[in-house]
């Protein structure tokens, strides 16, 4: 029994649960002081940036949301944002310099109970 208890107390720390959520999640390319006001899932090459915003709910201090951008699967980048709640907001610059096709963003927190959201959108 108490070898039970140590081993559940060792994996205890590694679990990180968290009663933060994500909702709302749009894409744009031009966001307000409340991230996008509208949802696009098509952008022109010639868009300077794409933003992602969501809303995140019941978020403890230090809550990460994590903003995976990729193309055709692979990993373009990712952006880390710290908050306690309200609208979040990633992005990715464009200015051109990306070609068309199909591109993703996948927005997460970092809790084990968290399901990540993906965005899929399209620049032409």
């Amino acid at each position: 029994m108490l070898v039970v208890i140590c081993a559940f107390a060792y994996l205890l720390p590694a679990c990180n649960v968290s009663t933060a959520n994500l909702s709302d999640v749009k894409l744009c390319s031009e966001k307000s002081d409340g991230g996008c006001s509208s949802d696009a899932s098509t952008f022109p090459v010639s868009t300077a940036t794409v933003y992602c915003s969501a809303v995140l709910k019941n978020a403890p201090s230090g809550t990460k949301v994590s903003f995976v951008w990729k193309h055709e699967g692979k990993e373009l980048g990712q952006a880390d944002v710290e908050s306690t709640g309200g609208s979040v907001v990633g992005n990715m610059s464009i200015n051109g310099a990306l070609e068309p096709g199909s591109y993703s963003v996948t927005v997460k927190l970092n809790s084990d109970n968290s399901t990540p959201i993906t965005k899929n959108f399209t620049l032409e």
